[in-house]
């Protein structure tokens, strides 16, 4: 699971899907997604769903103190 976190991690760096438009991250994440299930086999549909929730969250953009504080 942490190897397939961290290539995960690498992937959306790599890709920039940080701060790409939502509809853009759904497909990205649903097309690399299919690619890390057949990557990582051993890995169960619920620590798949764990890896894209952990994904997901990574590609979100860093929230500023300003954002916080609203």
């Amino acid at each position: 699971m942490d190897q397939a976190r961290d290539e995960l991690f690498q992937h959306i760096m790599r890709c920039e899907v940080v701060g790409s438009h939502p509809d853009h991250q759904k497909e990205w994440f649903d097309e690399t997604m299919a690619y890390m299930a057949e990557r990582y086999y051993e890995l169960s549909a619920v620590e798949l769903a764990d890896l894209r929730t952990l994904g997901e969250r990574f590609a979100q953009p860093a929230k500023t103190n300003q954002a916080i504080s609203a």
